[in-house]
């Protein structure tokens, strides 16, 4: 993205090279440039070069006006591409995608649950649900998994806690 002072150096650009007198050409001993400084009038000598000035910078000079003119052509015509590719901004964003699950959590908070810990026991024979590392040895056994992070990172561990969670949910439903 262009720079507040590029703008304005670009602009500055355009504006010095449309106020510039066009049609430069060298004179017949090579020595002065002249221009057309109002356009339908006479070219005149702007520039008198002197013996130091080669044959390269003459030619630089005398094509500075054209070339300027070709490059903001160009500038103009890559900005329109660019305006046609990228998308405008949208004043009605699309919604951010949501944030994913964060299933280790979410288990960390049923294994604090009075009800699951009741489908625990009557549902998958595990012992003693009054205490809490018992309860989390036991999940982790159950969905196959060393840490609850897991259930996070390992789409097949989420697989088995999704189910595992729908099954106590179906308990619930019908204690």
């Amino acid at each position: 993205m262009s720079s507040p002072a590029d703008v304005q150096r670009l602009a500055q650009i355009r504006s010095r090279h449309a106020d510039a007198s066009i049609d430069w050409s060298l004179s017949a001993d090579g020595k002065a440039i002249f221009a057309r400084v109002v356009p339908g009038t006479a070219p005149v000598a702007i520039i008198e070069t002197t013996g130091d000035c080669d044959w390269p910078d003459r030619d630089f000079l005398i094509g500075a006006h054209a070339d300027i003119e070709f490059l903001l052509r160009l500038l103009n015509d890559a900005f329109s591409e660019i305006r046609r590719l990228k998308p405008r901004h949208n004043p009605h964003p699309v919604e951010r995608q949501a944030k994913p699950k964060d299933y280790a959590a979410e288990c960390a908070m049923k294994c604090n649950d009075r009800l699951f810990r009741r489908w625990l026991t009557e549902c998958h024979n595990v012992p003693d649900v009054d205490d809490p590392e018992r309860i989390v040895v036991s999940v982790r056994s159950i969905l196959r998994i060393k840490s609850r992070g897991e259930l996070n990172t390992d789409p097949a561990a989420q697989a088995r806690w999704l189910d595992f969670r729908a099954s106590f949910e179906a308990w619930r439903a019908h204690p």
